[in-house]
């Protein structure tokens, strides 16, 4: 390897504590999905990918996560990278470049002791990709990292992107995950958030997949829509049932700054509140599981990626592709913003990475318990093999200032967070910050769009 230093650190910047929190009892309304954060304050070396690590390493368990940065069009509430293309013809030889990147992972010491837990293809819009490109990633992903038995493989897709005989190639290449952005059934609801799908469209997608035997068929569900009220949200839920749905992801809608225009028709926060209660209420009584925030599911259909991510002890996170976020020893990393830098970096056999991480054993410990309590129980046990402490010696006053508002529990050697919590799950996160990482903002993947790297690290691999 030829080592290139990289310049990092510009993308979470520190921001007024009012601006980073929210304190109970109102809610918190930044979504904590990745921790920690860029902080600093020395650049980020890419050789410690793939270097032994001093930091413990908490699960060998791990997710590959392919994304795939393209969309036919922009939703106006997503905060996400994305790149408008015209067709699947545009991305090109992208799945190629993917390949090329994972066998990079064959040079890391950590990769022989992994455990394959899932593969995820996201977005962006995932199925954009043909089958047989999807096919010959994960053939190659299968000869790179170890795993023994069944290997969860999620395709996430756009109702308007996919078709019977699409879906049915991707169950005949072995992907037994599908996952759609849903939404809602109403089409007055689809029309005034300027979504580029039908309710027809919607129901129709999820018909096929039923139809076709995918072990798990799982749909993003919005609520606090413009003008909607709790009977309008237990309508929706009903019909995802009735269709056969076995997994949902129920988000309460965020405006971005292009849809100002409808915040004064949505419902207030009371009402939000209220309608969580209602999806969780309903989806338990069916017997539902409510495996994290904002996730459900059916006994045998949880979702291993999540488990795999957030559940302590977290494991490892692959990430390929431009845009894609890593978490792998001891490292957190993300690759350039940049379908066509991305391209060009591999072919010059540089791991595209655009900004990293490297742990502190405080990045560590209440990372432990940042992405852990999205899953409602944070293991002392676990915690005390790991990190030789105990986890309660640490974190006491964080424990008893949430115990002071009905938050969280303790029992079984555990905390647990509460029902009442679960509404409050990121303020939860947020008081575990450590002193590095707090006043810093999550990094959404658009302010990052079209960011290069001026530097690389090359990695030779033989029949790259």
């Amino acid at each position: 390897m030829k080592n290139k230093m990289l310049s990092n650190n510009l993308f979470t910047p520190l921001v007024t504590y009012d601006e980073w929190i929210k304190e109970f009892p109102k809610v918190d309304r930044e979504y904590v999905w990745s921790y920690p954060l860029y902080h600093g304050p020395n650049a980020f070396d890419p050789r410690d990918i793939f270097m032994e690590t001093d930091i413990p390493i908490t699960s060998y368990d791990t997710v590959v996560y392919i994304h795939v940065p393209a969309c036919l069009f922009r939703c106006p509430m997503c905060p996400f990278y994305v790149e408008i293309i015209k067709s699947r013809k545009e991305l090109g030889r992208y799945f190629e470049a993917i390949i090329k990147e994972i066998k990079m992972y064959k040079m890391a010491a950590l990769t022989k002791k992994l455990n394959l837990k899932t593969i995820y293809f996201g977005g962006g819009t995932a199925s954009l990709l043909y089958p047989e490109e999807i096919e010959r990633i994960i053939q190659e992903i299968k000869k790179v990292i170890p795993y023994n038995g069944e290997i969860e493989i999620t395709v996430e897709g756009h109702p308007s992107t996919v078709d019977y005989n699409y879906l049915s190639a991707l169950k005949e290449i072995g992907v037994n995950r599908v996952s759609f952005g849903i939404q809602t059934f109403c089409d007055c609801s689809l029309k005034t958030l300027g979504l580029h799908q039908t309710s027809k469209q919607n129901e129709r997608v999820l018909k096929d997949c039923v139809n076709l035997g995918f072990k798990t068929v799982a749909a993003d569900l919005l609520y606090r829509l413009p003008n909607q009220n709790i009977n309008d949200l237990k309508e929706q839920l009903e019909k995802f049932i009735n269709i056969g749905v076995n997994s949902i992801s129920a988000y309460s809608l965020e405006l971005s700054v292009r849809q100002s225009a409808i915040e004064k028709i949505q419902p207030t926060e009371a009402e939000d509140q209220s309608m969580f209660y209602v999806i969780n209420d309903y989806l338990t009584s069916k017997g539902w599981d409510h495996t994290a925030q904002p996730d459900y599911a059916k006994n045998g259909h949880i979702q291993q990626e999540i488990l795999t991510t957030w559940k302590a002890p977290q494991g490892q996170t692959i990430g390929l592709g431009a845009g894609a976020s890593s978490v792998f020893n001891g490292n957190t990393y993300c690759n350039v913003h940049n379908i066509e830098e991305y391209k060009n970096a591999i072919s010059e056999q540089c791991l595209p990475v655009l900004i990293g991480q490297k742990f502190t054993i405080e990045d560590a410990m209440s990372r432990y318990v940042v992405l852990g309590v999205r899953c409602f129980k944070i293991p002392y046990k676990e915690f005390r093999e790991i990190f030789n402490c105990e986890f309660r010696n640490i974190y006491r006053n964080e424990i008893e200032k949430l115990k002071s508002f009905g938050l969280v529990e303790e029992k079984d050697d555990s905390m647990i967070v509460t029902k009442k919590g679960k509404y409050y799950v990121d303020n939860i996160s947020k008081e575990f910050y450590s002193v590095s990482n707090r006043c810093r903002l999550q990094p959404w993947g658009e302010k990052m769009q079209g960011l290069i790297s001026q530097s690389y690290l090359k990695v030779k691999v033989e029949e790259i």
